[in-house]
């Protein structure tokens, strides 16, 4: 019957046959290990934590680009990468070591050269937060643990006092910067104003223009209403004169004014000449008779005084002429319309030339009011720019002299770097880290045992094989 293999139980007999071997080699291992361990120095690390502050610095309108490159202090990743590679510059372990000996502590000769600092010191930026975190590690030679607290405490000192003073340094250039561009843009504004002002004097302004134009245009439209009025006059004055030449033409100068009926007076001479007559023949006939010669001369002449008086017409008409009303009427007209025309003509020569002046007048307006409102608006905009600019400038000095300010109040921010965690000197080493040397070399140990049992066995069974 075949045998069934068992590989587990392959594999414990394998190890329980080789178990010394698998041993002694781990703890050779590991021996040498702690051996070695503990003759490598002991290495001390001291860390300290500081936040950037972030200056609040927010531009007013759209050139944000060109406000927070000259006026505002605001830091972002790439500066806080530049502290944190500044920390290992061969300057500032320099001045930090050199501060450490003028403040006479002991020890601070131990430190290693500024090279071996460089490849000891880590500056970590935390990427969600505005920390960086200082660390150096020092061996028991080098100082420990007192002399890494030391020279990272000293290095955030004078990373502060480095940062304050070239803030303060900046910020005096920016607000020197600020009222000399304060003081151009006063000055721009001042003859902007005076050029504004220059100009409403020379062109007036708006408030002028549109009432001006109204006015003339309001004149122009009244003289035009004269000049029609007086023309028209004129041509009816003209008409009335023609008219009134040309009937004077047919017109009979003189005229029959008045007719009266009297009586005649040769028939009332006669007819009272007859009443006397008779009167005196009835006194002759009654003093004479009848028939005596005076009687018959008086009616002989009676006679022929009847004769006459009766050819005589009883009365008489008489008839006056004189010049006629309206030939009177007529010719004074024709006396009165020349001055009259004459003045309709001076009226609207006058009134040509006003209506010739008021057209010019408004034509002139008219053409300057767009040019003129073109550059008025021109140096309204360039005022309000100007303005605009300095209220921004303003802002930018206010907010530099509330970052002095700020740094002056708080001793604990410095440079817009404030220490959070200072270094204390820590007794616990980093280095060497036995639980992990005694981790690692046990399984290095038992590996090696491993290899070792795998390839005895394996010479073994080629010798047997090649001996069967």
């Amino acid at each position: 019957m075949h045998q069934t293999e068992d590989p587990l139980r392959d594999y414990l007999q394998f190890i329980r046959k080789y178990s010394f071997v698998i041993c002694l080699s781990s703890l050779l291992v590991l021996g040498t290990s702690l051996v070695i361990s503990l003759r490598i120095p002991k290495t001390y690390s001291a860390s300290t934590k500081m936040l950037l502050i972030q200056p609040n610095t927010t531009p007013s309108f759209s050139s944000t680009n060109l406000f927070q490159s000259v006026f505002s202090g605001g830091m972002d990743r790439r500066e806080m990468a530049t502290i944190s590679e500044r920390f290992s510059t061969e300057s500032m372990l320099n001045s930090a070591v050199e501060n450490l000996e003028d403040s006479e502590l002991g020890g601070v000769q131990h430190l290693p050269g500024i090279g071996n600092l460089k490849r000891k010191l880590n500056a970590q930026i935390h990427p969600e937060a505005d920390y960086i975190e200082l660390k150096v590690e020092l061996s028991e030679a080098e100082g420990g643990e007192r002399n890494a607290a030391l020279l990272v405490n000293q290095l955030a000192r004078d990373m502060q006092a480095l940062r304050s003073e070239n803030e303060k340094t900046r910020l005096a250039r920016r607000q020197s910067f600020l009222e000399q561009k304060r003081e151009e843009i006063d000055t721009e504004i001042a003859e902007l104003i005076n050029d504004t002002l220059t100009f409403i004097r020379q062109n007036r302004s708006p408030e002028t223009w549109f009432p001006m134009l109204a006015s003339l245009l309001e004149q122009h439209h009244k003289l035009q209403e004269q000049m029609g009025i007086a023309e028209q006059s004129l041509y009816t004055a003209g008409r009335r004169l023609s008219h009134f030449e040309h009937q004077l033409k047919d017109l009979p100068k003189q005229t029959q004014i008045s007719e009266t009926q009297n009586h005649n007076p040769l028939w009332l001479y006669r007819h009272e000449k007859l009443i006397d007559l008779e009167s005196q023949r009835t006194g002759d006939a009654e003093k004479f008779g009848k028939s005596s010669p005076e009687i018959s001369g008086l009616e002989a002449q009676i006679g022929e005084m009847r004769e006459q008086s009766e050819s005589t017409p009883k009365t008489t008409t008489t008839t006056t002429y004189g010049i006629s009303a309206n030939y009177t009427y007529i010719l004074n007209q024709l006396l009165e319309l020349p001055p009259i025309i004459e003045g309709h003509k001076n009226d609207v020569s006058q009134l040509k030339q006003e209506l010739r002046e008021v057209s010019d007048e408004l034509q002139k307006l008219l053409n300057r009011i767009p040019e003129n409102q073109h550059t008025l608006t021109q140096l309204r905009t360039k005022i309000e720019l100007a303005s605009t600019i300095k209220e921004e400038i303003e802002k930018r000095y206010l907010e530099s002299e509330i970052i002095g300010a700020e740094s002056d109040i708080n001793p604990k921010q410095k440079g817009g770097i404030e220490i959070v965690d200072i270094a204390i000197p820590r007794k616990v080493p980093v280095s060497p880290q036995f639980k992990l040397i005694v981790i690692l070399s046990g399984i290095v140990g038992l590996c090696l045992g491993i290899t070792f049992a795998l390839f005895s066995e394996f010479v073994i069974r080629s010798t047997e094989t090649s001996r069967s």
